[in-house]
This record gives C-alpha cells, sequence and structure tokens, in this order.
C-alpha cells in the first residue's frame, strides 16, 4: 500500500493527476477506469488542460468506469452525463475507445454480462475510485461481500443524499439503484487509486486505515492489494492517530 497525505483538494487532484499521467505517458496501450462527482472533477479539468495541449496522447487509449446510475441516461446524475460534459465533449482528441454501463438497459442481467466482457478484453491499469462517507466504494455498500463480482446495488441513505446535494435534485428525482463493479473486479486492476478530501470523509478514512478490514466498511478490502494507492488531504486524515499519520508518511 501507499499513501500519499497532500495539503488539500488541489493537490490532491495534482498527485491523482500526475498518477494517471503517468500511467498515460509510460504505457503503449493504457485503460483507465474512472469515477465521476465532486471528489475527482478537479482531476478531470486537469486531464482536459493537458490532453489538449498535446502534452498527453490518448490516441491508444482506452478509458472505462467503475459504475453507473440506473435511470434515464441523459439525466443530470447519470456517469454517462458526467463523463461527456467533463471528459469527452471538451477533449480535442479523442480516445481509442471508452465504454460504460448504459444506464437506461431494459435488460440489467445482460447489461452487467456485456461489461464484464469489456473488463477481460480490457485488463485496467488503474482503476480510479472516491470514498463514500459510510466507507463505500463504486456502489459496494457496507454489507456487500467480498466475493462480489459486477451487479446492481441498491443505495444506502447516505448515498441517496450525496447525490441529491451533489446534483441538486430532489429524493424523487434521486436514483436508488447503481451498477457497479464488484471487489473481483476492483481487486483485478493493477493499481486501485482512491481519492479522498474533506473533513465529511475522516470517519471513513479512519475506518478505512485504523480498523480491522471488514464488510461495514468496504473500502478496507483494498487494503489486501499490493498495488493500492491512497491519496488523502490533511482534512481526510483529521481523525487519524499520530502513529497512523507518522506511518502513512514515512
Amino acid at each position: 500500500m501507499q499513501i500519499h497525505l497532500v495539503k488539500d483538494y488541489n493537490a490532491m487532484s495534482a498527485c491523482a493527476f500526475d498518477i494517471i499521467a503517468n500511467t498515460l505517458r509510460q504505457k503503449s496501450s493504457p485503460v483507465i477506469s474512472l469515477t465521476t462527482g465532486a471528489t475527482p472533477a478537479g482531476l478531470f479539468k486537469l486531464l482536459v488542460k493537458a490532453i489538449n495541449a498535446g502534452d498527453i496522447d490518448i490516441s491508444n487509449t482506452v478509458f472505462l468506469n467503475i459504475d453507473e446510475y440506473v435511470g434515464n441516461q441523459r439525466d443530470v446524475y447519470t456517469v454517462h452525463t458526467f463523463m461527456f460534459e467533463r471528459l469527452y465533449n471538451q477533449l480535442t482528441q479523442k480516445p481509442k475507445y471508452f465504454d460504460m454501463f448504459n444506464a437506461g438497459t431494459l435488460n440489467k442481467d445482460y447489461e452487467i454480462l456485456r461489461y464484464k466482457h469489456i473488463l477481460d478484453t480490457y485488463p485496467r491499469d488503474i482503476q480510479l475510485m472516491g470514498l463514500g462517507t459510510n466507507g463505500h466504494i463504486g456502489a459496494c455498500e457496507p454489507g456487500t461481500p467480498f466475493d462480489a463480482s459486477a451487479f446492481c446495488a441498491e443505495h444506502k441513505a447516505s448515498t441517496i443524499e450525496s447525490t441529491m446535494k451533489l446534483y441538486n435534485i430532489t429524493r424523487e428525482q434521486a436514483p436508488t439503484h447503481m451498477f457497479t463493479l464488484g471487489f473481483r473486479e476492483i481487486m483485478a486492476a493493477d493499481r486501485p487509486l482512491l481519492i479522498v478530501s474533506g473533513t465529511s470523509k475522516a470517519d471513513a478514512v479512519r475506518r478505512l486505515l485504523e480498523e480491522p478490514i471488514n464488510e461495514s466498511c468496504p473500502a478496507s478490502f483494498l487494503r489486501n492489494h499490493p498495488n493500492f494507492t491512497l491519496i488523502l488531504d490533511e482534512e481526510a486524515a483529521s481523525q487519524l492517530r499520530k502513529e497512523t499519520l507518522e506511518w502513512a508518511t514515512r
């Protein structure tokens, strides 16, 4: 496990960008699986700027995503909307290929099988993730078995509330289910990369690093991956013990 403790959100975004940019530059056919929401928004801005400036060539890159809400594909909250508004529509060059779960599919079982085939076709160099306030990653909520494969998850109340706040939508408008990679797929990536910022995530970070690996904090399972990389800012690390901080920064 590798931990980067940085000052603030901007530093977290820059650190994550450096890791992803290095992979994009060094690999001949890089595969990057992304996440969406407030946490990676700054990272996306840095990626767009570097790609459009010609500092990074993505002509042989594959972009994937860890999850997708179930609903109208073009609704404001979907991963599809986020990816096109924050990345694909802003790029002056296009990746070799991109894919994600289909939010509006009428056959959920088929869609899961289809996307698992895509993952098998394009092994991931990096799986980017954010951390939920309850410790979830992707849509693997507390209680998700550690042997779970890709599935359609039902959101916990805290996740629904976060979605409502982020996208300024009502409880009736908020999605209640989400396609997600399971732990099997997450751990199959060469490098799981978790980025965390803010005091609202501090308790989840404490549970991730200081409590035993347990399904009550899904992100804790990442500690079993030899290349797990965690980037957190000072606010997110604010509940960690002094000994943990010393260990994390040595």
